[in-house]
């Protein structure tokens, strides 16, 4: 018996049970995914439900959201951004900092136009900040939770990922908090 065209066929329909098992989100976590792609298509960062709208993120809803930043590409660079920024207004448990773990320890992106590639124009001051963007707004979230009296473990395991990233800014920031990190503002 040959197994190979078996185990492929066992992956494909293990492939569609998780699919059709997999239930549609709540109509709480499908509003603030609306919401979400609404604001990622408008491209407005000053939209006042950035602050209003996502306070209070249900378990659900931020997997949806995690799962809303791995679909986009790469290159995407604010879209990211936005979405961790809004996840770092909710950073409770230990999926969420495992989830900001990797964003600070992402690997570099290297262009806008191809995360994979530099391109020649590349190495203004501002293309380093752009092209970090999603790992320095985890880092900058994960300093603001620790002086807001999160668990001093999980924040400073987001600052440890970023002390090894690739990228000089997210490095370079991390470098700069450490000394505060965690420590509450007077």
């Amino acid at each position: 018996m040959r197994l190979a065209p078996w185990l492929a066929g066992a992956a494909l329909l293990a492939a569609l049970a998780g699919a059709v098992l997999r239930r549609a989100p709540s109509a709480e976590a499908g509003a603030k995914l609306a919401i979400l792609e609404d604001i990622l298509r408008s491209r407005n960062d000053n939209d006042p439900r950035l602050d209003r709208d996502f306070l209070d993120l249900s378990p659900e809803a931020k997997g949806l959201f995690r799962e809303a930043y791995l679909a986009l590409p790469r290159e995407r660079r604010n879209e990211r951004g936005t979405i961790v920024y809004l996840l770092g207004k909710n950073l409770r448990t230990a999926s969420d900092w495992d989830f900001f773990r990797a964003v600070a320890a992402e690997s570099p992106c290297l262009s806008l136009a191809d995360c994979s590639r530099a391109s020649a124009g590349s190495g203004e001051a501002g293309d380093e900040v752009t092209l970090a963007y999603p790992s320095l707004v985890a880092l900058r979230q994960a300093h603001r939770a620790a002086q807001e009296g999160a668990p001093p473990s999980d924040a400073r395991g987001v600052l440890e990922a970023a002390k090894s990233s690739r990228m000089r800014a997210v490095t370079r920031l991390a470098r700069g908090l450490e000394p505060v990190f965690g420590r509450k503002s007077e």
